[in-house]
C-alpha cells in the first residue's frame, strides 16, 4: 500500500498542459468582450496609480475587485474548476479579495496610489507593466498560440501578478492586508506550472520574493507608517 508522503505534486496534477492552456482558449474566444473589458479595466487602473497627486483611488480599487470576481467566477468557477479538485478550496480567498478590495474602496480615505519614486514604486510598476503586456505574449515562447493568451482580468496569474504591483504602488497602514492572497495564489500557480515544465513558475517565485522584500524594506524604513499629509488629506479621491 502506498503511503501519502510518497505522492510528490506530480501525483496531485490531474490535467496536462495541453489541457490547461485550451482552457484559456476556450474562455477568450467565448468571453472576448468581458476577457477585453476586464484588460482595458486593468490599463485605466494603471494609468490612475501611476499619475502625481494620488487621485482615482476609489476607482482603482474598484476595478480591481471587479476583476478579481471575474477572474474568480470566470476562470475559476467556470473553467477551472472541473479540471483542479482544489478551486472549491481556493474560490473563497478570491471572493474575500474582492470584498477586501471593497471595504478599503468603501473607507472614508482609501489608499493612496501615486508615484513616489522609490524602489517599490519602481518594483510595483514593473510587475503592473509585465502583467498587462508581456504576460500574455508570454505563450508565444513556449510555442503555444496567441489564442491562449493569459490575460489580465480574466486569467488568475496575471491578475494576481498586477495586484502585487498595485499595492505596492499604494500607501496606507492597512495596504498589506492585500498582499497574502495574492501571493498564496502566485505560490500555488508556480507549483503547478513547474510540475509542467512550464519556466514561468520562476517568474512566479521570483515576484513573490521582490514583493516581500519590498514590503520588508518599506516597514523597516516607515513608509507604511507614516501618516498622510495635509494636502494629501485635502486631495479628494475620485
Amino acid at each position: 500500500m502506498t503511503e501519502w508522503w510518497d505522492y510528490g505534486l506530480a501525483d496531485l496534477l490531474l490535467f496536462s498542459p495541453r489541457v490547461y492552456y485550451r482552457l484559456f482558449e476556450t474562455m477568450n474566444t467565448t468571453w472576448w468582450l468581458v476577457v477585453a473589458s476586464a484588460l482595458i479595466a486593468g490599463v485605466i487602473a494603471s494609468g490612475l496609480a501611476l499619475r502625481h497627486g494620488f487621485r482615482g483611488n476609489r476607482v482603482i480599487l474598484v476595478l480591481l475587485a471587479l476583476v478579481w470576481a471575474w477572474s474568480g467566477y470566470g476562470f475559476l468557477w467556470q473553467y477551472y474548476q472541473p479540471i483542479n479538485w482544489a478551486v472549491p478550496y481556493l474560490l473563497p480567498a478570491f471572493a474575500l479579495q474582492v470584498v477586501l478590495f471593497a471595504i478599503f474602496a468603501a473607507r472614508p480615505l482609501p489608499l493612496r496610489f501615486g508615484w513616489r519614486g522609490d524602489l517599490s514604486c519602481y518594483v510595483g510598476a514593473s510587475l503592473v507593466a509585465f502583467a498587462l503586456l508581456v504576460y500574455p505574449f508570454i505563450g508565444l515562447i513556449e510555442g503555444r498560440d496567441l489564442v491562449q493568451a493569459e490575460i489580465f482580468g480574466s486569467a488568475a496569474d496575471p491578475t494576481a501578478l498586477g495586484t502585487l504591483g498595485f499595492v505596492l504602488l499604494s500607501r496606507g497602514t492597512w495596504r498589506w492586508v492585500l498582499l497574502p492572497i495574492p501571493l498564496a495564489w502566485c505560490v500555488i500557480s508556480a507549483g503547478t506550472l513547474w510540475v509542467m515544465d512550464q519556466y514561468v513558475a520562476y517568474l512566479m517565485l521570483a515576484a513573490v520574493w521582490v514583493t516581500v522584500f519590498c514590503g520588508w524594506l518599506d516597514l523597516k524604513n516607515g513608509v507604511t507608517t507614516k501618516r498622510l499629509t495635509e494636502a494629501e488629506i485635502r486631495d479628494p479621491a475620485a
